[in-house]
């Protein structure tokens, strides 16, 4: 990434429905949840919200909560350090070191979901991955 930038990129996690952007780690060291956000914060929720927002599994009105937490309220999208502390995250270094705009996203209540579950974990994120990557040309060029 260094040697050949990138404006935007998103890692994908399963295990969650929720969508998650830097700071991952929190500022006070003994703080398991704190909100830290970047200087680009607003960026970085629009691009959280780009992807939730289309994402089939996460606007779905009959959406169950995964675990304990209910991101539904936060329109599926959390400051990552706010949500669970991650030193030395993908979404931090890319920011930090590389200038890119890196998002989370936690694709499935499954951390491994059956083989015959992926065309639905496809249709549930081919139209918020492609609009993610539009966002490149709709002013991501201004990011890196």
């Amino acid at each position: 990434m260094q040697r050949y930038p990138f404006v935007l990129s998103a890692n994908l996690h399963g295990g969650e429905l929720v969508v998650t952007y830097p700071f991952d780690m929190s500022r006070t060291y003994w703080k398991a949840q704190e909100l830290t956000p970047t200087p680009d914060d607003g960026v970085f929720r629009w691009l959280a919200t780009v992807y939730a927002t289309a994402n089939l599994a996460m606007a779905s009105g009959e959406r169950r909560r995964c675990h304990y937490d209910d991101f539904t309220r936060f329109g599926n999208i959390i400051n990552g350090a706010n949500w669970h502390t991650v030193a030395g995250s993908m979404n931090d270094f890319s920011y930090l070191h590389t200038n890119c705009f890196e998002i989370t996203v936690e694709l499935s209540c499954d951390k491994f979901p059956h083989a015959s579950e992926l065309p639905e974990q496809w249709d549930n994120n081919r139209e918020s991955l492609l609009l993610f990557m539009e966002q490149v040309g709709n002013g991501g060029r201004a990011l890196g």
